[in-house]
């Protein structure tokens, strides 16, 4: 019998329809979700914090991976299982695997697209695949080795498991193959993972790849870093992109850009950029990038 840490941190998977027409935070998902485990499984629910996915920040992350660690130095799990929303699941999935990997666990996340309520939900069965991974990882004593997440492929509906390091924008397409293999990704040990919890937070600016970004009217010495997004080309403003990395560099504010593929060929939009000062982040997805910076000693 394996025993599992189940952690609950909100989303849609934690949440239910009032007066018919509103998704609302509940306190915890419905325990029914974990009725045909209970004879495999030995079972334990952790709920340190609860938040919609779309309202999640560096330190709600930061906040569970701590009472993740406490929990696993009090009472020992073979596996943890984690509810998340999927809005901003992979960025918390990068996070994690970098932060949480030292325990040498297998973690899988999960989460749903709708309520458990709804009879077209989705939670039912990710959880279901995910608690036969987490099983199979335990009897196996494969650690760390399954660490990822579980989501039902908006595009042909199936469901599935990514290694984390590989997670992106799990509500849409997911276009994994532009990462293919394992990408790079620190791993934090013991020490690392606990200087980080407890350093200061970062403020970190993320720029989307959408046209007309107002750089001119964006200070970058209000931040710790800007994380520059570059799917494909890295196209952005020749004219104020490149001057506002150069006016980050100045005021000793690092500018990251990803993700950037590891070859002799570049587009000359990404050139540029670089020989502004944009250090490059390679062969990871966005959320990878973020997950690197945020962790990173800058």
């Amino acid at each position: 019998m394996s025993r599992i840490l189940a952690v609950t941190l909100g989303g849609t998977i934690c949440s239910a329809v009032e007066k018919g027409d509103t998704i609302k935070l509940l306190a915890a998902p419905d325990k029914k979700l974990f009725d045909t485990f209970r004879k495999k499984n030995e079972l334990s629910f952790l709920t340190p914090i609860l938040y919609s996915s779309e309202n999640a920040d560096e330190e709600y992350y930061r906040e569970a991976f701590r009472a993740i660690i406490r929990e696993c130095g009090k009472n020992r799990p073979d596996g943890i299982l984690i509810l998340h929303g999927t809005d901003t699941m992979a960025f918390f999935a990068q996070l994690a695997v970098r932060v949480l990997s030292y325990l040498d666990l297998p973690v899988v996340i999960t989460g749903s697209k709708l309520p458990v309520s709804d009879p077209h939900s989705d939670a039912s069965r990710n959880v279901s695949y995910a608690m036969g991974l987490l099983g199979a990882a335990c009897e196996g004593k494969l650690g760390a080795v399954t660490f990822g997440i579980v989501y039902s492929d908006s595009l042909m509906g199936d469901t599935v498991f990514v290694p984390a390091v590989r997670a992106t924008d799990a509500n849409f397409e997911g276009d994994y193959g532009k990462f293919p293999g394992k990408p790079a990704a620190r791993i934090l040990n013991e020490e690392e993972a606990e200087r980080y919890l407890g350093s200061p937070e970062k403020k970190i600016l993320t720029v989307p790849a959408v046209p007309g970004y107002p750089f001119g009217q964006t200070d970058p010495g209000r931040y710790s870093a800007v994380l520059i997004e570059a799917y494909h080309s890295g196209t952005q403003s020749e004219r104020d992109l490149p001057e506002f990395i150069r006016s980050a560099g100045q005021k000793g504010v690092p500018c990251f850009l990803g993700p950037v593929h590891n070859s002799k060929v570049l587009y000359e939009s990404t050139r540029k950029l670089i020989e502004a000062g944009a250090r490059p982040l390679y062969d990871m997805p966005f959320e990878g990038c973020w997950a690197e910076v945020i962790t990173g000693d800058l």
